[in-house]
Order: C-alpha cells, then sequence, then structure tokens
C-alpha cells in the first residue's frame, strides 16, 4: 500500500478526480435521445432513407475500400496491411477447416468471413467520434409523433455556424396535457398524409429540440440484425439442399432418429421450430447488446463526459467483437450441421 501512495501516484489520483469532476460540472452533455426505429434523414420520392441506411452504406464502402487497399499491391512477402489481413484470415479460415473439415471450408469460410467483417466494422462504427452525436435539429413536438421521444433542449449556436444542444437551461419535459395535444395533431397528419397533403414542420414552438443524428451503428436498428439472420438462416437451407439435395427436409418431417415413427415426427417438428427460433435468436442477441452498448456510452459520457467513458469504449471494442464472431461462428456451426444427412445410410457431405 505504501509503495502504491507514492507523491507521483497521488498526484495523479488527484488530477484524475479532479478532470472527472470538472468536467461533470462543465461539460454539460446533453443526454441523446434513445429512440428504437432509426430517425429519418431524406426522402427519395417515396422511400425514406433513414440513418442507419447510410451507416449501412458506410460499412459497405468501408468493407470494399479495404479489400481494395489489401488487394491492390500483394507481395510474396507481405507488409503493413495485407499482413495483417492475411494474419486476420488465416486465422479464421483454419478455424473454419477445423469445424467444417476440408472439403467444404472452401463454399463455407466466404460465407462465415462475410457475416464477420461486415458486423464487426458496424459495431466498430458507433465508436468513432460523430456517430450517434452529429445529425439534424429536431423539433421536440415532431420527435415526439415520431418516436414518442417527451424531453427536449434548447440550442446554443456556435462559432462558423453551427449548432448544438445545450444544457446551459434545464431540459424540457413534455407534460401530459401537450402529449395528449400533440397525440390529437399527429392523428391529424396522418390523415393529411393519406390525402396527399405533406405536413413538415421546422421550428419548434416551444423552443426545444433534439438531435436526429445523420449515422447510427446499423445494429441497433432491429431491421439490420433481422435481415442479417434471414441470410443466415435461409443460406443454411440452401447449403443443405445443395449438399442433400431432396432428402435435406426430411429432418423437419420424417428424421430417422429413433425408429418409431410418432417420436421421429415430432423430432421433425421441433426441428423446424428451432430453425425459426434462429432467426428471433440471431436478431434480437446482436440487436440488444449492441443498442445496449450504445445506450451506456450515452449515459456514462451524460454523467461524466471525460475519462469515465473510456474503459467503456474499450468494453464495447470487445463486445463489438464477440457479437461479430457469435453470430458468424452459429452460422458457420448450423451450415456444417444441415449436410449431415438425417436418413438411413445418410452420411455427412
Amino acid at each position: 500500500m505504501r509503495k502504491f501512495l507514492t507523491a507521483r501516484n497521488i498526484t495523479i489520483i488527484v488530477i484524475v478526480l479532479v478532470a472527472m469532476i470538472g468536467s461533470a460540472v462543465l461539460l454539460k452533455v446533453p443526454l441523446p435521445s434513445i429512440v428504437l426505429p432509426a430517425e429519418a434523414i431524406f426522402h427519395l420520392g417515396p422511400f425514406t432513407v433513414t440513418n442507419t441506411i447510410i451507416a449501412t452504406i458506410i460499412v459497405d464502402i468501408l468493407v470494399v475500400l479495404l479489400a481494395i487497399f489489401t488487394s491492390r499491391k500483394m507481395k510474396d512477402v507481405p507488409g503493413g496491411l495485407q499482413n495483417l489481413m492475411e494474419w486476420f484470415v488465416e486465422i479464421f479460415y483454419n478455424l473454419n477447416e477445423d469445424i467444417a473439415g476440408k472439403k467444404m471450408v472452401k463454399k463455407l469460410f466466404p460465407i462465415f468471413m462475410t457475416i464477420l467483417v461486415f458486423i464487426l466494422v458496424s459495431n466498430w462504427l458507433g465508436l468513432v467520434p460523430g456517430v450517434d452525436s452529429i445529425g439534424k435539429l429536431e423539433p421536440l413536438e415532431e420527435a415526439y409523433k415520431v418516436a414518442g421521444v417527451s424531453t427536449g433542449y434548447r440550442v446554443k449556436e456556435l462559432p462558423l455556424g453551427i449548432k448544438t444542444l445545450t444544457r446551459s437551461e434545464e431540459p424540457y419535459t413534455l407534460s401530459a396535457v401537450e402529449k395528449k395535444a400533440l397525440d390529437a395533431e399527429a392523428e391529424a397528419e396522418e390523415a393529411h398524409a393519406a390525402e396527399g397533403e405533406a405536413v413538415v414542420h421546422h421550428e419548434s414552438e416551444l423552443g426545444y429540440y433534439v438531435i436526429a443524428p445523420f449515422v447510427r451503428p446499423p445494429a441497433t436498428d432491429l431491421n439490420v440484425p433481422l435481415a442479417i439472420a434471414l441470410i443466415s438462416v435461409i443460406w443454411t437451407q440452401v447449403i443443405g439442399v445443395q449438399a442433400l439435395g431432396g432428402s435435406y427436409f426430411r429432418k423437419f418431417f420424417l428424421p430417422s432418429m429413433t425408429g418409431m415413427v410418432v417420436i421421429d415426427l415430432f423430432v421433425g417438428i421441433l426441428e423446424l421450430i428451432s430453425e425459426i427460433a434462429k432467426i428471433i435468436s440471431f436478431t434480437f442477441r446482436l440487436f440488444g447488446n449492441v443498442f445496449a452498448g450504445a445506450v451506456l456510452l450515452f449515459v456514462m459520457t451524460f454523467l461524466v463526459p471525460f475519462l469515465i467513458p473510456l474503459p467503456f469504449y474499450g468494453l464495447e471494442v470487445f463486445v463489438g467483437f464477440m457479437q461479430a464472431f457469435v453470430f458468424a461462428i452459429l452460422t458457420l456451426i448450423f451450415m456444417s450441421m444441415a449436410v449431415v444427412g438425417h436418413g438411413p445410410g445418410d452420411e455427412h457431405h
């Protein structure tokens, strides 16, 4: 204990505590709106472009650029980015080979790697400064009508005409009476929209606003994990049919497990239910962990903007990787199991 409480260590501890307390007092960061549905950024005709769609396009571009820069000048003795990516690919290729076998690895590895890299880049995108924090200002009234947000902040203008939310004044929370009035307005606007009359509000009558971020981590939108889950499960069925033909579907209706028709029929029904359950499990596992991580960073930055959030950023780096790996490895395992026959005399293909 005496070795720890040296003058140098005590000085560091005091500086850190002062920085933490000072940031909590001086850097009053507004709490971002915690909204489940993705926020609309703009419209292309009848198509609504949300912040998670923009984020997904950014992730796609980043993955393509990574592939281009890695393979642009391939060398026999790799270095730099090529060396790093070859090491990364080799580790997971060997893992795939151990699980799927040498015969199936070339078919399954591209699917595994695509899911892993896409989810990994998507999850880590949320750690980039500006993501989930830079966006357009929306009137509190409109945010409530669209997503049920009930607390807003005043707007402060910075140099160069940049506007931001501020906690220099107390945030404003809608009362029950105001919510009821806004609900009635929302119903009236829906009726006008059905008649083709768009109603757009750019200014808040109350003077309070929220931020709709331009970019938000893709997996915080339930549609993205659901889409990847559907791809995973459907592609598993495709792999199974390619390997076993029509006999693949035997496991859902009458697998030869016990030789007793009634029991085997029941087992087949359970197999069918389990395939549907995989979609639900995949979707909510990824969505829940990524969304919870985003909320955690919101709250910690709101409470103590300086230093305290740093360990949680490190935690999210690890969680982001683990969620991508778990999703990809389970897909690989399910695809490997799909090529195993379920009838008399069937073998692994």
